[in-house]
């Protein structure tokens, strides 16, 4: 579970890293490392509240609903943060700046979903 998180963690940090260098906007690359590293609380959340219900029977369900929430926070979260941390005038040769947003955003709601464990409940 550890390795697959830090794969994935890695591999979409350099996605976005490639997506900021097609617009021609700087980052720190160690702040992609802090945005995207939020949806761990998530998870932990996710998992607490699975196992917390699947004594009574709800783990699974338990642990979906609280899913469609974390990962809604966290798209929001980097909806926000990369709309301010991404400069309005970009290369004109890149991509959008809206869709690069919206495809940063989603990356995390996709990612907490690829590394999220329901074996356990």
């Amino acid at each position: 579970v550890t390795t697959k998180c830090f794969i994935t963690q890695v591999l979409e940090v350099l996605l976005i890293r490639f997506g900021f260098y097609m617009m021609q906007a700087p980052v720190p690359f160690l702040d992609l490392f802090s945005y995207t590293g939020y949806k761990y609380l998530g998870l932990t959340c996710n998992m607490l509240f699975g196992l917390m219900l699947g004594q009574l029977g709800y783990g699974t369900s338990g642990f979906y609903i609280t899913f469609l929430w974390t990962a809604s926070a966290a798209f929001f979260f980097m909806l926000k943060t990369m709309a301010n941390n991404i400069p309005t005038e970009t290369a004109s040769s890149g991509p959008k700046r809206e869709v690069m947003v919206l495809a940063f955003a989603v990356s995390q709601a996709a990612s907490m979903w690829f590394v999220s464990q329901t074996k356990f409940l």
